[in-house]
């Protein structure tokens, strides 16, 4: 009897944490929706009023069943009445959203009082979408706006100083991650001269670099998919692996992977191309094609990978996922590519994640048996031509949406004859050709260390937007070099 009383409690408690969570998405939801409306619809547009009643009622419910209703943000987290909200692919734009609201007004905290009417949570929204900050003590001068706007049921605090040091080290974030990403490469280096002399390999090492590439995605997922611009012609197989070690961990955190699984992932891409270590050179870096026992060589390169893996003497500390990878990294969604497998009728996860990640970083680089270097909004496009065949279709899409219509490090031409660099894509389908770019020339076409503008900006008597993307260029034909800016940043 007692075990029956205790089994139900445990039912009533694990049905009260899904509702709980169920609240917690759905009021998450709610106000991203309601706050991206905001930024397309004036105040009175009825389908920002729809989106606002939807939150305001919700809000109105939790109020009543939970005495409190507030939002936190802090150690680059959402939390909602102190549960951490959590996101998946098709969230995670949401989260970003919010966080980056959160960010730019220094807000720590955001409260709703039992007396809140549905007007002035319309107003604060709003001015929370929209509203301009100064840079010096923007917390102050938004508290300021919403207070003169007669606010008075929602409160705010300002984010705690630790977060604050942490936002206004942003710029030593970037430094950290350029260290990161060339320290990569190094040891990536290292690690294969010393299989080649048979000494013990660090693979310790290997998981604290990767363990602080996941936690600078975190931190900076547009700086660090910006890094894989660059490109070393000469140490192609160490900056491409490192490459698509920083791709795989930002698209595995798009997919909702724990801290553990991207450390996984992470490792994995970083050691695919491991093989290519026993195909001879002359092979590697030929003009023109394969011929066909040059191409069963080069193909090899997935089991040799495995069996390097498998000698290391620090096997223990290698996620046994990193064996499929290696292996699979070739392998196309319907089974077909290399190596050919007997009764293979599915590949890994990981194996797919990586072999997007390592086919676009690839086509995007030039190689001497490569003609063309495709830009990467090009890239991203033939990928999508294989759907279905050589990539997974749900998997793409995601990658895609990472990714965006004009990827970071494109270079484009704007209506205003300015050249610019995507330094940050948006994922809403409203403002795909909208991300934010770095202007490097002005409009006589003369070079220029030029701001961030976010092309969602609209002039206010107009109300069109100040500037949109006509086309991407080629940079090589313009002989801008796009990893230079990104580097620029880190300085």
């Amino acid at each position: 009897m007692k075990e029956n009383n205790r089994k139900e409690k445990i039912d009533y408690a694990e049905s009260d944490k899904k509702t709980l969570f169920k609240t917690i998405d759905a009021v998450f939801v709610r106000f991203a929706s309601a706050l991206r409306t905001a930024q397309i619809f004036k105040i009175n547009n009825i389908t920002y009023i729809k989106q606002v009643n939807l939150l305001f009622a919700l809000i109105k419910d939790i109020l009543r069943d939970e005495n409190e209703a507030v939002f936190e943000f802090r150690e680059s987290s959402l939390f909602f009445n102190t549960t951490r909200v959590k996101f998946d692919f098709l969230s995670y734009n949401y989260f970003k959203l919010l966080s980056h609201e959160f960010r730019k007004k220094e807000i720590g905290t955001v409260g709703f009082d039992h007396r809140l009417e549905q007007e002035e949570l319309a107003q604060f929204v709003y001015y929370f979408a929209n509203a301009k900050v100064k840079e010096k003590n923007p917390f102050d001068d938004f508290e300021a706006k919403i207070k003169k706007k007669g606010i008075k049921y929602i409160y705010l605090e300002k984010i705690h100083p630790y977060d604050l040091a942490a936002l206004k080290g942003r710029g030593e974030v970037k430094k950290s991650a350029k260290k990161i990403f060339f320290k990569s490469i190094t040891h990536l280096k290292e690690a294969f001269e010393r299989e080649k002399k048979e000494k013990r390999f660090q693979l310790k090492t290997t998981r604290r670099l990767v363990q602080s590439i996941v936690d600078h995605v975190s931190q900076d997922e547009s700086f660090m998919i910006g890094l894989t611009s660059i490109k070393n012609y000469d140490e192609y197989t160490l900056n491409h692996s490192t490459n698509v070690c920083i791709l795989a961990s930002c698209f595995g955190k798009r997919l909702g992977l724990e801290k553990e699984e991207l450390l996984e992932l992470g490792v994995s891409a970083f050691f695919h191309d491991i093989g290519k270590l026993e195909i001879p050179k002359k092979i590697l870096d030929k003009k023109g094609k394969l011929s066909k026992k040059e191409r069963e060589i080069m193909e090899k390169h997935t089991y040799k990978g495995v069996e390097r893996l498998i000698c290391l003497k620090e096997l223990s500390f290698l996620p046994v996922k990193t064996l499929y990878v290696t292996l699979e990294h070739h392998l196309w969604a319907n089974l077909s590519g290399y190596p050919k497998y007997w009764k293979k009728d599915h590949i890994d996860l990981y194996s797919k994640i990586v072999k997007m990640c390592d086919f676009f970083d690839s086509v995007t680089t030039k190689r001497p048996y490569r003609k063309h270097v495709l830009p990467r909004d090009e890239a991203l496009n033939l990928m999508l031509e294989k759907s279905g065949t050589e990539f997974d279709p749900s998997l793409l899409k995601v990658f895609a949406n990472m990714i965006g219509v004009y990827p970071i490090g494109t270079l484009v031409v704007l209506n205003t004859r300015e050249l610019g660099i995507i330094t940050e894509s948006k994922s809403e389908v409203a403002f795909l050709l909208r991300p934010k770019v770095k202007l490097v020339t002005d409009r006589m076409g003369d070079k220029i260390d030029g701001k961030i503008v976010d092309l969602i900006e609209m002039d206010a008597e107009t109300m069109e937007y100040k500037r949109s993307i006509v086309k991407s260029l080629d940079p090589h034909k313009y002989n801008i070099q796009i990893s230079d800016y990104f580097l620029a940043q880190a300085q």
